[in-house]
C-alpha cells in the first residue's frame, strides 16, 4: 500500500469515485453536501493498493482535515491511519501549529489514538452525529505564520510575545497605555530592542487620555521620552475619538491584537492576518495624521 499526494486537477476522477462511493451511496449523504468549491484549493492525498485508489483525505490550508475515506472492502487494514499521519507529517513540514477536522461519532476513538483531542459539543451534519477534534502540533505561535484568530486566555503575555516577536514595526493605539497591557518592565525592554535593532525600525504610540499619563511614571511613557524619535508618543485629537469601542497592536504587517478596556471577551489575536493589519494600518495611519505630543511630554523633553 502507498500514499500519494496530488491534487484535484490531477486525480479528481478516483477522489469522486472514493468519496461517491463511501459518502453517497454507503452514508447517503446528499451528492450536493459531498462536492464542494473548497476541493480545487485542497492539498489532497490517495491510497493506491495493487494500483487500485483504496482512500482519500483531503486538508485544506487552514488546517481543517476531511473527506476521510476507504473503500469497503479495504478497511481494517490501516489504510485511514496512514491517510491520516501523511497530513500530520506534511502539517508539520509546513511548521503548522495545529490541525483540525469533524469527526463521525463512530470514528471518535480512530482520531484519538492519532493525537486529535474532542471539544465542544457533539453536532449534526448531513444528518451525523459529528464531534470537532483538534491535534496541537506546536505549542507557541509564530509571527508571520499562524493565522487562527484567538481569543487570548492571558491578554497581557499575548501583547508581550507580540512584542518580542516583531521584527520591524509596532503600533499601538489604546486610551492610556493601559498598565495591565504596556506598563511592564518585559514590554519596555522588548520595543527598547526594537528600537535599537533596525534603523528602518518603526515604534508609534498612539493615546486618547493623557491625563491618566502625567502622574504616573509609565515604563513606556519614559522610553518615549528617552527616545523621542525613535518611539514617538502622540495624543489623538478629541475630533477623532468619538465612539471609540476597540483598540489594537499591530506587528509587523501581520500580527494584530485587538482588545476592548470595556468588554474583554470581546479581545481577540492573530499571528498572521495582513489583510486586517493593513485594514487597521490604514486607520491608524490615518488618526496618527491628526495627533499631536502630548502636552506634559513636552515639559519634559
Amino acid at each position: 500500500m502507498m500514499i500519494r499526494k496530488t491534487d484535484w486537477q490531477t486525480d479528481s476522477a478516483e477522489l469522486t469515485s472514493i468519496r461517491h462511493e463511501v459518502f453517497v451511496d454507503e452514508q447517503h449523504v446528499p451528492i450536493e453536501l459531498e462536492v464542494d468549491e473548497q476541493d480545487s484549493h485542497c492539498h489532497h492525498w490517495l491510497a493506491i493498493e495493487n494500483a487500485e485508489a483504496v482512500g482519500t483525505v483531503r486538508l485544506l490550508n487552514n488546517g481543517i482535515i476531511g473527506r476521510m475515506a476507504v473503500r469497503k472492502d479495504f478497511r481494517r487494514r490501516g489504510i485511514g491511519k496512514a491517510l491520516i499521519q501523511a497530513t500530520i507529517d506534511y502539517a508539520r513540514q509546513q511548521d503548522w501549529r495545529t490541525l483540525s477536522l469533524f469527526a463521525q461519532d463512530h470514528a471518535i476513538g480512530f482520531y484519538a489514538d492519532a493525537g486529535f483531542v474532542p471539544y465542544g459539543p457533539i453536532f449534526m451534519d448531513a444528518g451525523i452525529p459529528h464531534q470537532s477534534m483538534q491535534l496541537l502540533l506546536r505549542e507557541n505561535r509564530k509571527l508571520g505564520v499562524d493565522g487562527q484568530q484567538f481569543h487570548p486566555a492571558d491578554s497581557t503575555s499575548t501583547v508581550l510575545d507580540l512584542c518580542r516577536q516583531t521584527r520591524r514595526t509596532i503600533r499601538v493605539f489604546s486610551r492610556a497605555l493601559e498598565p495591565a497591557l504596556f506598563a511592564s518592565e518585559e514590554i519596555s525592554n522588548a520595543l527598547s530592542a526594537l528600537a535599537r535593532r533596525h534603523r528602518q525600525s518603526e515604534i508609534r504610540l498612539l493615546i486618547c487620555d493623557e491625563e491618566a499619563l502625567k502622574e504616573s511614571r509609565h515604563p513606556l511613557s519614559e522610553l518615549s521620552q528617552r527616545l523621542p524619535s525613535a518611539i514617538p508618543l502622540r495624543l489623538l485629537s478629541p475630533d477623532y475619538r468619538a465612539e471609540l469601542d476597540e483598540f489594537f497592536l499591530l506587528a509587523d504587517r501581520s500580527g494584530i491584537f485587538v482588545y476592548s478596556n470595556d468588554a474583554p471577551e470581546k479581545n481577540w489575536c492573530s499571528y498572521y492576518l495582513p489583510p486586517k493589519v493593513k485594514d487597521y494600518q490604514e486607520r491608524f495611519d490615518r488618526m496618527w495624521a491628526h495627533a499631536k505630543q502630548p502636552s506634559y511630554l513636552k515639559r519634559l523633553y
